[in-house]
């Protein structure tokens, strides 16, 4: 159990009744997504002990159903967690998790949107407002896909069943990106001074300030999920509504959304079912459960509720009302935005492990839409300036391989157990189980996106399985990093940098990286790569090399630049050459439009943060350069 969660009864309890519609009388019950945005569950007082944001709906929802403590949205930031929800599948393993989508992917062949499932079950089906998926649009799915709040009132048939799903936008990370001015004239509802501060961020007036207008957003949310209640209450379909009241990922402060540590993953979970629902499934009113669940469960869970089958294609397994048999959850993070970050993540008990494939990178690496918060600029310049404690810098020093948190004692993930000798068993055992799940699962996160883009895109989960060879191959590579370097490690490496598969060639050359100074044996070999036929195995070529030293002037990336494919490896080169820049890898130059071959949606955030570094020194000055626009999306 979570212990920073304020008991409401004893746990609950599961009968021996299947989850499904009641097939005696035929009846179904309407099934209500309320989803608010960039919530984790660090924010709610409901899952703190009276710290955070007060919800007295979501706290009748509480009383009168089912919450989860350890419920997850698999990724950190929206469009490859609603990827997650619509499809109830593994994103990575069609490429479905890089945020945001350059392309729509094609989903697992034979695999329909969930919402099309129910259609066919007799629901109507009805989405108020925003999708934001990474995948082809199902045209069957949705009865209704741009509603309003009452839109499920909207069927002919009153006796119709049916599925509503609701995206309250006022807890969006965006509603913290806030100027100077409002910060200074704008009173907020909720005490900056008495806002619980996580140990990760500095106490400051704009942070209690960000931390306040957050709460105030988040009851805000809350008033709204109050008036959806009393709609169905009103036109008296209330008693035969389930209602799941959940975030859409955790956020959105900054260090949460869009990273994949705890607080960006892990969100909230209430589930109200009406009185005759939880008899029919064995759930005790006010209960709490402690079980792990996933977005990728909520599509299976839905499908059962309706009495319809759950496709073998999807990954979940339903959780309300029986067992879900799985006991871990798995998390992913591939690229947001601009920003290129590989992280998976395993819970499993007390236990998360994190794994990091870029573990040179630093959690900080540039992204625009992040540092548009006022309180995330001012949280960098205070590292840079040497405010901060351990604690508080550690968002802005590398990654490292593998992290291991006991979540029980350290919810905030403050100590990294990874190199203490006491929890070598766990990380071991955690570390195998993951690994296996990425290879089983096929995970295109090993491919560069460019490669899945140029070769995948007629069905990219077929092209990952068919591809589990090579997948293994780069994860055996990558998990080199995970080990003492050695004269066997050096020789696995120097084998790989000589592959004739390019994106094996770029795993060696990851792994060096990380390695630096311990791998210079391996420097004659990384420079011939200089020259290589792929420009993101040039490219990791430059970061190795410029770790040991070695010179590279604008010219030498602009041949890298023009000899790339797609416009997703011009933005694969940047992020390298972002990272280059902020560890004084390489002198700063400018770059201008008409020098990129092939662009993107993202390149231009990326060259105008680059390009900054060019213009000045300061990090007041570069803030002003890159968001001159004041900071309008």
């Amino acid at each position: 159990m979570n212990t920073r969660f304020p008991i409401l009864s004893m746990g609950i309890c599961f009968s021996a009744l299947p989850l499904m519609a009641d097939t005696n009388n035929n009846e179904k019950p309407n099934i209500v997504w309320f989803l608010t945005e960039d919530l984790s569950t660090h924010y709610l007082a409901l899952y703190n002990n009276g710290n955070g944001a007060e919800t007295p709906n979501v706290s009748w929802m509480a009383q009168n159903g089912v919450t989860y403590t350890n419920a997850y949205s698999n990724a950190p930031v929206s469009s490859a967690a609603r990827t997650t929800l619509i499809t109830g599948c593994y994103a990575p393993r069609f490429a479905g998790s890089f945020h945001r989508r350059l392309q729509n992917m094609t989903m697992p062949e034979g695999l329909r949107m969930f919402p099309s499932y129910l259609r066919e079950a007799g629901y109507y089906t009805c989405n108020a407002q925003k999708t934001d998926y990474n995948v082809k649009l199902d045209k069957t799915a949705w009865d209704n896909i741009k509603g309003e709040l009452d839109s499920w009132k909207n069927r002919t048939d009153k006796s119709q069943p049916f599925f509503f799903q609701r995206s309250n936008m006022l807890t969006h990370e965006s509603k913290l990106q806030f100027d100077e001015e409002t910060y200074s004239n704008v009173k907020t509802v909720h005490d900056p001074s008495k806002v619980y501060l996580h140990p990760s961020l500095p106490d400051t007036e704009l942070i209690r300030y960000t931390y306040a207008t957050f709460y105030d957003r988040i009851h805000d949310s809350d008033e709204e999920l109050g008036k959806l209640i009393s709609m169905l209450k009103e036109e008296g379909v209330l008693d035969n509504t389930i209602i799941f009241y959940f975030g859409d990922n955790g956020g959105s402060l900054p260090g949460t959304k869009g990273y994949t540590d705890d607080i960006g993953i892990h969100v909230p979970l209430v589930v109200y079912v009406p009185e005759k629902w939880r008899d029919k499934l064995g759930i005790e009113k006010g209960s709490v459960a402690d079980k792990p669940v996933s977005f990728m469960d909520f599509a299976p869970t839905v499908l059962k509720l309706a009495g319809a089958e759950v496709p073998e294609q999807m990954d979940g397994q339903p959780f309300l009302g029986e067992e879900k048999k799985e006991d871990f959850i798995v998390g992913y993070g591939d690229r947001f935005d601009e920003l290129y970050a590989f992280n998976r993540t395993l819970r499993k008990g007390k236990y998360r492990y994190a794994r990091n494939y870029q573990p040179y990178h630093t959690q900080s690496l540039f992204a625009l839409y992040r540092y548009k918060q006022l309180s995330f600029r001012e949280w960098k310049d205070m590292f840079v300036d040497g405010k901060l404690n351990e604690n508080q810098s550690s968002f802005f020093m590398p990654f490292g391989p593998e992290e291991l948190y006991d979540l029980e004692k350290d919810p905030y993930e403050m100590n990294n157990l990874a190199n203490d000798k006491k929890y070598k068993k766990v990380l071991a055992e955690m570390r195998n189980e993951l690994n296996a799940y990425l290879v089983k699962k096929a995970d295109l996160g090993f491919f560069p996106e460019t490669v899945v883009l140029e070769e995948g895109m007629a069905n990219p989960a077929t092209w990952g399985s068919n591809n589990r060879g090579r997948i293994k191959k780069f994860a055996d590579i990558a998990q080199l990093q995970t080990e003492k370097y050695s004269a066997k490690v050096e020789d696995m490496l120097k084998k790989s940098l000589q592959s004739d598969d390019a994106v094996e060639r770029m795993w060696a050359l990851t792994t060096c990286s990380y390695f630096a100074k311990k791998a210079s044996a391996l420097k004659q070999y990384a420079e011939k790569l200089l020259t290589d036929e792929r420009s993101f195995v040039r490219s990791r070529a430059m970061v190795f090399l410029s770790e040991l030293g070695e010179s590279f002037s604008k010219d030498d990336v602009l041949a890298v630049l023009d000899n790339v494919k797609t416009g997703a490896e011009t933005m694969y080169i940047l992020n390298d050459l972002t990272h280059m820049f902020e560890n004084n890898l390489i002198s700063p130059f400018k770059i201008k439009k008409d020098e990129l071959k092939k662009k993107c949606s993202g390149v231009d955030w990326r060259v105008k943060y680059l390009n900054s570094y060019a213009s000045s020194d300061s990090w007041e000055e570069r803030w002003k350069l890159i968001y001159k626009e004041n900071g309008k999306h």
